[in-house]
């Protein structure tokens, strides 16, 4: 009789044991993390994407207001290890039953196509009635940086660079109200680009380039599970981009760019950067992409000296550049749509015929000057879903204009 009632309480007793043993784990955590922070116990996959718990603010008004308990919870919850399992089932459910995201910031679509919130309510949200006052503003700034740079003996190019959503909108979830869409208002770069020609700005419209090569590729030029043009994709942008270095005859530094390519059945890098960010247990990564290796037209000596600014699209053409034959040395300077500064900046080189990234601490504007001063090259990118209002547009002019 003992022996059943024994058996019987089992399940509690090993509920008991397992709450037991995650507030120890918390107290051994909290114990060392300050000054021993190797002994912590984690979790073997930490979570992509996923900011460390905010501090607890300790105010009788937070107190009040539930802040303080709120803050405390959270914290507690995200520092156990367990923490990150708890997350990767429940966005699991939710994508293999619901078809569903799991994080806040990322769409689910037809075919299992992954897209950023961001990009999908730019997309949806763009109108028939775009401000020419600030169009006007925009591409002046842009043909005097031109200026500019060729007053100072270098070579100057614009890119503008897609937008999934605004690609591949085919792929958007069924249920999906998108606005732009019902009222025929989701070109909105035509009239950017009126702006940039009538000035005479050596330009590369990727995002239409990227629309009008597609069909000739069997293979999508975003990968399913990513949120920027795969290599196939940048590769084609970054051909483009060397035409127009080259096209007024003159030798720049920098070589035409050409590319071989061959299908890839499994995504890597930022091929699968959306994946990622879902947090999945079993992350499914296997979707056609593409493995690219470049090729340059002519000799080079020392690597050409390019100075590109803008943002997370120009990974794929600054790997493209470096690993080319005649590869770049590069000084990328990273910014973020919401950002009034660079978020970071990165001398990118070949090591071993692999682009590597290598992040610098030294980001003022004296050095974005600096290192502006030391290029022969400039690269400006703007991707079309943020298209006149980032900040590297300004910073790049002050620098120049110097």
């Amino acid at each position: 009789m003992k022996r059943n009632l024994a058996l019987a309480r089992l399940p509690i007793f090993a509920c008991a044991g397992l709450i037991l043993s995650l507030f120890v784990v918390n107290l051994w955590n909290d114990a060392v993390g300050r000054d021993w922070p190797k002994l912590r116990i984690r979790s073997a996959q930490p979570l992509w994407g996923v900011p460390g718990p905010k501090p607890v603010p300790w105010t009788l008004d937070a107190f009040l207001d539930g802040e303080t308990q709120k803050a405390f919870s959270n914290a507690i919850g995200q520092t156990m290890p367990v923490f990150p399992l708890a997350v990767r089932a429940k966005n699991q459910f939710l994508y293999s039953v619901f078809g569903a995201s799991g994080a806040p910031n990322i769409v689910v679509g037809k075919d299992r196509q992954l897209f950023e919130d961001f990009y999908v309510r730019e997309f949806c949200g763009r109108s028939a009635a775009p401000d020419a006052k600030k169009i006007d503003v925009w591409a002046d700034r842009i043909r005097n940086i031109q200026t500019s740079v060729e007053a100072g003996g270098k070579n100057f190019v614009y890119l503008v660079s897609p937008s999934k959503a605004a690609r591949y909108s085919r792929y958007f979830p069924a249920r999906l109200s998108c606005a732009s869409v019902s009222t025929g208002t989701t070109e909105k770069l035509a009239p950017h680009l009126a702006a940039l020609s009538a000035r005479g700005v050596n330009y590369v419209d990727g995002a239409s380039l990227i629309s009008a090569v597609a069909p000739q590729y069997p293979i999508d030029l975003f990968p399913r599970g990513g949120t920027h043009w795969n290599y196939l994709g940048s590769a084609i942008a970054t051909r483009e981009l060397t035409r127009a270095l080259n096209k007024d005859g003159k030798t720049p530094p920098l070589p035409l760019y050409d590319f071989n390519w061959s299908p890839r059945g499994e995504a890597l890098g930022t091929d699968r950067d959306l994946v990622n960010l879902l947090n999945l247990i079993w992350p499914d990564a296997n979707y056609p992409t593409a493995a690219v290796t470049g090729k340059s037209a002519g000799d080079c000596g020392a690597p050409p000296k390019l100075f590109a600014v803008g943002g997370s699209f120009l990974v794929e053409i600054v790997t493209n550049l470096t690993e080319a034959p005649c590869g770049a040395a590069v000084d990328y300077w990273h910014y973020v749509h919401n950002a009034t500064e660079p978020l970071g900046r990165f001398v990118v080189a070949k090591e071993g015929g692999v682009s590597q990234f290598r992040e610098q601490p030294s980001k003022t504007s004296a050095d974005f000057a600096k290192a502006y001063e030391n290029a022969q090259i400039v690269l400006l990118e703007e991707n079309e879903s943020v298209i006149a209002d980032m900040a590297q547009v300004p910073d790049l002019l002050a620098a120049a204009a110097k």
